[in-house]
């Protein structure tokens, strides 16, 4: 029988050699990423010298880097898979953006001191009977260098008033008209802004998080019906997250988006929208073309909302950032920014492109955009005082890039535009504007007064001019419009 001393011995052997064993392994491991690093740069450069783009395999590399010399093992060797990848599928691009174009661009974008949000400039024919020309007026009066948000696509847009009836009817093109939504009525609203306002920055924007029962390629004249649109839902399945229905998937973002009303039962044969798979080709050519018509129309910048949604739900489901299925739908994200830049230069015009700054809870190079967009949370409203911790925060994660603050909305009360727009009164909201503004300014950020637009909830009681679920500055029951040209006269002096 062995002794406790031999007993002990043998235990501290086992624990050395384990150790040892483990150390080798470790050793093993960074040599491994070593070659592998020092291999994918003698493959790049001669991608390189074959005039291939591999930016976003030498980002993705650059990554890696950074995880290996914290000791993040897995991290890197996952983030040279995607580099690998990167650089096999890296293409010849068919134009390339020149270095300093972007670079001037963005000079230009850095130099925007007065924006505001005006959803959308054509609606005032539906809305207030403001014609273009009005819109024009206010946005004169108060200097705007950036009109964000100012045409939003949402569900399919005729091409114009006298549009013949195929895929719209006659009383959906007639009320398109109406409202102001139809492509011609853009193009011709974006250059009258551009004549008389040389060289304010027009922001269109699409969404990334939707896409209609029956849907329209704005470019080709392409149709889809339900069947092929649903084809392009996202589904968790594709990649062996089984555990949740395409169904069930779908239903539960329906709820969670208000699309689905309440105490109905889903069903997908009749439902309005659903969600997309950003990684699905078809559905990456449908958003591009939304995007691609509005530069056609005139427009000098893209907003896409909710564009790395699809990876932060997938995140969520698998709770595992480097799940094959984030790293798809966030690569593809990111190539949505790339193409809709191609397109515009490729158009002989440089387009700025921005999103949510949702993209930081990656652990992946960030995309090519040129600005971000950031909003204040309900509670900091209610409250009349920002986080400071929250915004310093904010301010570290976007870096240099172009920052703007507006106020959100959706179809619920939990939106900031609401709680603004509600439980605020009108010099509350002057008040809490001038504040925010001086803020903003001091962490870095531009604040997008709210002139016009965005939707302020179903249960809102306060509308606009007695009857419209729209904030606007100038009706009655809000008149905030000359707190803003107040404001706005301050940053040009």
């Amino acid at each position: 029988m062995l002794s406790k001393r031999s007993l002990f011995l043998m235990a501290a052997v086992m624990v050395i050699l384990g150790l040892v064993a483990f150390i080798a392994l470790k050793v093993s491991m960074i040599k491994a990423i070593e070659r592998r690093l020092s291999e994918f740069e003698m493959r790049c450069e001669e991608k390189k010298a074959q005039g291939y783009d591999i930016a976003w395999a030498e980002a993705l590399a650059e990554k890696a880097r950074q995880a290996f010399e914290r000791s993040d093992y897995k991290t890197a060797n996952v983030l040279l898979d995607m580099a690998f990848s990167a650089l096999e599928q890296a293409e010849i691009p068919f134009i390339l953006i020149p270095r300093g174009a972007k670079e001037e661009a963005r000079r230009e974008l850095s130099r925007v001191h007065v924006a505001v949000f005006y959803e959308w400039v054509t609606d005032g024919i539906y809305y207030l009977n403001r014609s273009v020309d009005d819109v024009v007026h206010l946005l004169k009066e108060v200097n705007a260098d950036f009109v964000f948000r100012g045409w939003w696509r949402w569900y399919p847009c005729p091409e114009s008033p006298r549009s013949a009836p195929s895929f719209f009817t006659r009383e959906e093109i007639e009320e398109s008209a109406r409202r102001g939504y139809t492509y011609e009525q853009l193009r011709d609203a974006v250059a009258k802004i551009h004549e008389e306002i040389p060289g304010v920055i027009f922001c269109g924007a699409v969404s990334a998080q939707r896409i209609n029962g029956r849907e329209r390629n704005p470019i080709t004249g392409q149709t889809f019906e339900r069947e092929e649109t649903w084809a392009m839902a996202l589904d968790p399945a594709k990649w062996n997250i089984l555990y949740i229905s395409k169904e069930e998937f779908q239903e539960r973002l329906a709820k969670e988006f208000q699309w689905l009303p309440a105490g109905e039962e889903y069903d997908w044969k009749k439902a309005d929208a659903y969600f997309p798979d950003i990684t699905n080709p078809n559905f990456q050519e449908l958003l591009l073309s939304w995007a691609e018509k509005q530069i056609d129309c005139g427009v000098d910048a893209i907003w896409i909302d909710l564009l790395f949604l699809q990876a932060t739900v997938l995140k969520q489901l698998t709770n595992d950032p480097l799940h094959p299925a984030v790293q798809e739908s966030y690569t593809a994200a990111c190539k949505i920014v790339d193409e809709i830049h191609s397109y515009g230069y490729m158009k002989g015009k440089y387009i700025y492109v921005g999103t949510w700054l949702s993209y930081t809870d990656f652990p992946y190079p960030p995309p090519d955009v040129d600005f971000v967009t950031v909003t204040p949370e309900p509670e900091e409203i209610m409250r009349h005082k920002l986080d400071e911790k929250k915004w310093n925060d904010i301010v570290r994660l976007r870096g240099n890039i172009t920052t703007f603050a507006f106020l959100d909305y959706g179809n619920s009360e939990n939106f900031p535009l609401f709680i603004f727009s509600q439980r605020l009164s009108t010099e509350e909201q002057k008040e809490l504007m001038k504040e925010m503004d001086k803020f903003f300014q001091e962490h870095g950020i531009i604040f997008v007064y709210p002139l016009h637009g965005g939707f302020i909830g179903k249960g809102a009681e306060k509308l606009a001019f007695g009857k419209y679920h729209v904030y606007d500055s100038l009706a009655p029951e809000f008149q905030t419009y000359d707190a803003i040209k107040e404001l706005a006269a301050e940053k040009k002096h």
